[in-house]
């Protein structure tokens, strides 16, 4: 019967849940605390920083990767028995945690989180290294579908729960409950199948050595690494400004949390499910190029939630960014997977979602003093144009990483109509008496048009023109809807003549240049 129970790839339902417990104990729920302590979103920012301890789990994931515990080893093996010491020590914090009161003891809330970030990513290396040799049973996409549909539940049915039963406003009761579920969480280690593990005969600083001359051997690495450093940027920045927002328009009551929360439970399943047809149907290069452009255009929709915040909205937003999250983290591992030598599973997986997270954590320390220095509006549209060298290099992806003239214009058009479009919507001020901005319209629609054509020569020049043409008139379009500008028919008519211009500049280069078609 115990047989029975412990072959089965669900329980990766359950070993989701304890690694999202750490994220959610220090996400939302921490930053909402910390601000009715009296933190301000400057200080938030840079308390999150200490989550680049996650971000380093790499140089001690050689030591997990070889250092059996005594007496757990014997019972569940090298990658249970960190797990389980891992969720022990958790389950403590989180207690700590439930004791302390931030207006006087901000210092130490900071040192239990950062040892909250250390058990997690502790639990990662273990927990990442687990999934990755279980396929021995399972297939790949599978477990990652299922481990990202845990991770969800950790993070937004129980938060939900929390929020309906608990209320938003009692963090220590709170972080009590996360505690004691941790605790619980234990005996699905317990009941989890042993895997083959890798038994290598060299020392701690060899494997990690090895580990990374291994990685550095593949084609296109560098490629690759930047790839992987910038895919999910945006999404880690923005982060800890999404709680300041939520106290900042009045949409941080318990029951629009709980309600958040149910609703995003049920978007997770959409996200996974759509990640893991679009592996199955149109391979893993195209499925991260697709999450690309879903975690850019999701961003973006704060901005609109901070200029009309109702509870549809918020509902509607946070539903369409949680699809995109799962989606994208869906693909994501399951591309991180293809990518490591069984070898140095822990290793080389530790680095490479280390590198998923370090520099938007460096970066994410800034959030609260750019939102305090352009607003949330156009903080949220900034966090949408970082994304934007994701979505160029995911597309390399789909071209087997090769770098040529051909690609590198079409990666450079995309970042161009990105940029365009999102700047089209920041919110200005005085920038007509500097320069008439016609002449600004003008100007970058005739670079945009000429981009365009050099990078699509494939495409008919008819869909290429009334694609800029549509592009100039949504972004007048969202400026009225937006009030924060005015739509302008000369700043259509502009647009247009830059991209007759454009057009034209290309066709005289062409024809003189005899370039092909």
């Amino acid at each position: 019967m115990l047989e029975k129970l412990k072959n089965t790839q669900f329980n990766f339902i359950f070993l989701g849940i304890s690694a999202a417990m750490p994220s959610f104990a220090l996400g939302i729920p921490f930053g909402l605390w910390l601000l009715s302590a009296g933190v301000d979103k400057q200080t938030l920012g840079l308390v999150t920083v200490s989550s680049i301890i996650v971000a380093l789990n790499f140089f001690w994931s050689p030591f997990i990767n070889r250092i059996k515990l005594p007496v757990f080893y014997s019972f569940l093996g090298l990658r249970r028995s960190w797990i389980l010491i891992s969720q022990i020590s958790l389950g403590a914090l989180l207690l700590l945690l439930s004791v302390l009161d931030p207006n006087q003891n901000l210092a130490i809330v900071v040192v239990v989180a950062c040892l909250i970030y250390f058990f997690s990513s502790v639990q990662d290396i273990a927990l990442d290294a687990y999934r990755v040799e279980y396929d021995q049973y399972f297939d790949a996409e599978n477990l990652a579908t299922i481990y990202q549909i845990g991770y969800k539940v950790g993070a937004f049915l129980i938060g939900a729960q929390v929020y309906g039963i608990i209320g938003a406003e009692n963090w220590q009761a709170i972080y009590l409950y996360l505690g004691l579920l941790m605790f619980f969480l234990t005996s699905i280690t317990f009941l989890s199948m042993r895997v083959k593990e890798a038994n290598l005969s060299e020392s701690s600083f060899d494997q990690f050595f090895s580990a990374f001359k291994n990685l550095l051997k593949k084609d296109n690495v560098i490629i690759l690494l930047l790839l992987v450093g910038i895919y999910k940027i945006s999404d880690i920045v923005l982060g800890p400004m999404a709680a300041a927002l939520y106290a900042e328009v009045g949409l941080d009551n318990a029951e629009y949390l709980q309600k958040k929360s149910y609703f995003n439970f049920i978007a997770t399943f959409v996200g996974s499910g759509l990640a893991l047809w679009t592996i199955k149907k149109f391979q893993i290069e195209m499925t991260m190029f697709v999450g690309a452009l879903l975690v850019v255009s999701t961003n973006m929709f704060f901005s609109y939630l901070y200029l009309f915040p109702s509870y549809l909205n918020f509902i509607s937003i946070n539903f369409l960014d949680t699809i995109a999250q799962a989606f994208t983290a869906v693909c994501f591992i399951t591309y991180l997977v293809g990518q490591v030598d069984r070898r140095y599973t822990a290793i080389q997986y530790a680095f490479l979602a280390s590198l998923v997270i370090v520099p938007g954590t460096l970066l994410k320390g800034t959030s609260g003093f750019l939102t305090d220095s352009m607003g949330f509006y156009n903080f949220f549209l900034l966090m949408g144009l970082i994304g934007a060298p994701s979505i160029g290099l995911s597309y390399l992806l789909i071209k087997g990483l090769s770098f040529n003239l051909q690609n590198n214009l079409k990666i450079a058009a995309v970042i161009l109509i990105m940029g365009v479009f999102t700047f089209s919507l920041f919110e200005y001020q005085e920038l007509k008496t500097v320069l008439n901005d016609k002449y600004i319209h003008f100007f970058v629609y005739s670079v945009l048009s000429f981009l365009v054509l050099a990078a699509s020569q494939s495409l008919k020049r008819i869909l290429l023109f009334i694609g800029l043409i549509s592009l100039g008139v949504f972004t007048e379009l969202l400026q009225n809807v937006s009030g924060l500008r005015n739509f302008e028919y000369m700043d259509i008519i502009a647009n247009s003549l830059g991209i007759l211009v454009g057009f034209l500049i290309f066709s005289i280069i062409e024809k003189t240049l005899k370039i092909p078609d």
